[in-house]
């Protein structure tokens, strides 16, 4: 089965075209990752994924099924830029995680010791056994987005979609964070859907890549991203400071 197919899809956002006749197919237990300039609509592309955003044209299908149906069924796990909670709740992680829960759980019901013993579990799994009882606003970007993919992880999702999970993270950090998602990706079967601003790094870890900037310019095996033309499709001027910087050392690494 797919675990995505989209076709023809196009979004206006206030008077304003974001994505124009996008088609883009993907089997089961494959890594994706979306690049693009800022402003190209990767964002607004996961959300229609996620049934987040009404599109003006175009099917969305996940699993088979609409984006409304799966989000019902929990089969998607969202990893956003930054979780939205008020600095002044004093949210461990734990408690962060058990959130990832409340689908299922409903706001109202107070999360059972099982539940509890589920978060760790999955705190566990994504290395940071012993911070269970961390504050979450006090910790690093780099653990809090662990504690996000955890937190989005713990319904069992087929499917997890991240928006730009490394920002704020420094490079070794980049790496492990990178690792972490392959790990996953292999030893829970998932299908993974990545924004990423860096297309040298992404380029290393993923199985296919798609490059957008309102329109789909390219999707396939990552090295062919990495190509000079569609490079400057993607980008434009800006090619030359991509070309000349990490994405040659990372096209070099694909080729060997």
């Amino acid at each position: 089965m797919k675990a995505l197919e989209i076709k023809n899809l196009s979004v206006v956002l206030s008077g304003k075209e974001i994505l124009k006749d996008i088609n883009l197919s993907l089997d089961e237990g494959k890594f994706l990752g979306i690049v693009g300039p800022n402003g190209s609509g990767k964002t607004t592309f996961l959300k229609s994924i996620l049934g987040l955003i009404k599109p003006l044209a175009g099917i969305v299908r996940v699993l088979g099924k609409s984006s409304g149906e799966c989000l019902g069924e929990g089969v998607l796990g969202y990893v956003p830029q930054h979780l939205n909670l008020d600095i002044n709740f004093p949210a461990r992680a734990i408690d962060v995680v058990t959130m990832g829960l409340y689908g299922r759980l409903g706001f109202f019901r107070w999360p059972s010791k099982k539940d509890k013993e589920k978060a760790s579990e999955y705190i566990e799994l994504i290395g940071m056994s012993g911070h269970e009882n961390f504050p979450f606003g006090e910790m690093s970007g780099g653990e809090q987005q662990r504690i996000s993919i955890a937190r989005a992880l713990v319904s069992n999702p087929k499917i997890l979609i991240l928006d730009e999970p490394s920002t704020g993270i420094d490079v070794v950090g980049q790496e492990d964070f990178y690792h972490l998602l392959k790990g996953f990706q292999k030893r829970l079967g998932l299908t993974i859907i990545m924004v990423s601003h860096d297309i040298g790094a992404v380029t290393a870890y993923v199985d296919e890549i798609a490059c957008l900037n309102k329109i789909l310019y390219y999707h396939g095996a990552p090295l062919g991203a990495l190509d000079e033309n569609v490079l400057e499709r993607l980008y434009g001027k800006n090619v030359d400071i991509l070309i000349h910087s990490d994405v040659c050392d990372k096209c070099e690494r694909l080729r060997k």
